[in-house]
């Protein structure tokens, strides 16, 4: 049986141990805070480079296959010219997207080349989707509601979430949301469907070397 002594020494024990813990608590939230992206710095931050290379895996969930769509490749993302989307599994599929063309090469096949004239509801969801790449709020806020929040990382302490969910036509009969995750970089691009299909496309290897396009890439995007 416990005697009044021990009783003092066990309250005394568990106040100090209440407020060190309520202490690391208010550190904790007070570094989540100091932390906490803002959409302008997030669209500062990915728009601040202006060549981005990288590895991209796609798994696309559909109603119709019981087995996810997987493909892969490379993507290049230039301030200035656009993006080069280069798929080579399971079949090579190049696009090219720049602000007024949109060039679709399916193996060694003649690529086909549109504009906004020849097909607008193509060209306007490309574009919605260069727009989330560059990471442009600004335009972004034109079609989406915005949720952006901090997420927990161990090694960068920055990552980063942003939900988008669409706020009218045609979007809205697509995407119930779209979430994109990453830190100094996009390394998730995940598509919820109105239907229930998903798209998940994951990221890595981004680099911003060399600085200037090659000889190959700069032919890519003369179209």
């Amino acid at each position: 049986m416990p005697t009044m002594r021990n009783h003092s020494h066990f309250s005394a024990h568990f106040k100090r141990v209440a407020k060190i813990t309520l202490t690391a608590s208010m550190l904790v939230l007070t570094s989540l805070s100091s932390h906490a992206i803002t959409l302008e710095q997030l669209q500062k931050n990915l728009s601040s480079e202006l060549l981005v290379r990288g590895d991209f895996e796609q798994q696309r969930e559909m109603a119709m296959f019981e087995q996810p769509l997987i493909s892969s490749g490379q993507f290049l993302l230039s301030a200035k010219k656009g993006l080069w989307w280069h798929q080579t599994t399971p079949m090579p599929v190049s696009l090219v997207l720049t602000q007024d063309k949109l060039s679709q090469q399916f193996d060694n096949q003649p690529a086909q080349i549109l504009t906004a004239s020849d097909n607008p509801m193509v060209f306007y969801f490309s574009h919605v989707f260069l727009s989330m790449f560059k990471g442009d709020t600004s335009q972004l806020t034109e079609q989406f509601e915005l949720s952006l929040k901090t997420l927990k990382d161990s090694k960068t302490h920055n990552q980063w979430q942003l939900v988008l969910t669409p706020k009218t036509a045609p979007l809205n009969k697509v995407f119930s949301k779209i979430s994109i995750e990453g830190s100094q970089f996009i390394n998730k691009l995940e598509l919820a469907e109105i239907r229930g299909d998903k798209t998940l496309i994951t990221f890595s290897q981004q680099k911003t070397t060399p600085t200037a396009l090659t000889s190959e890439e700069k032919r890519v995007f003369q179209f």
